[in-house]
């Protein structure tokens, strides 16, 4: 979750909500602004909504 500040952004603490929909976004190609698209967006296609609801709950309560 603390991501790669050159090449992947943190992730960890983020609000829930805000990742599931960005989760729903590269699932459709909706968001497509950054060279992780294409990574992003071959596991977000994959996911049915209750992973996308368990994967962001996940997320915004890492800590460093």
């Amino acid at each position: 979750g603390a991501g790669l500040p050159s090449q992947y952004p943190r992730l960890a603490g983020q609000h829930a909500e805000y990742l599931a929909t960005q989760l729903r976004y590269f699932s459709v190609g909706t968001r497509n602004n950054d060279g992780q698209s294409m990574v992003m967006r071959g596991i977000a296609e994959r996911m049915n909504e209750n992973e996308i609801q368990a994967v962001s709950s996940y997320v915004a309560g890492l800590r460093e």
